[in-house]
């Protein structure tokens, strides 16, 4: 069965928030807040999310917010 154009934006929206803000949690386990919050507008403006998923596993193994960084900026 084939979900209706008028689900997929609103859920492809709501899959594309909720993995940012996983992104952002994980990364605030292991450095500063303010760093984090700074690199947040970054990941909003993200819209592929093939590029967020392959992110969210970057935060996970990250050893740092600035190697975290280089990543997104890539």
């Amino acid at each position: 069965m084939q979900e209706s154009k008028t689900y997929q934006h609103p859920r492809k929206r709501i899959t594309r928030e909720t993995t940012v803000r996983h992104i952002s949690v994980i990364l605030k386990t292991n450095f500063s807040t303010e760093l984090v919050d700074a690199l947040k507008p970054a990941l909003q403006d993200i819209d592929d999310l093939e590029r967020l998923k392959d992110l969210y596993l970057q935060a996970i193994h990250a050893h740092s917010i600035q190697a975290f960084a280089q990543k997104l900026i890539q």
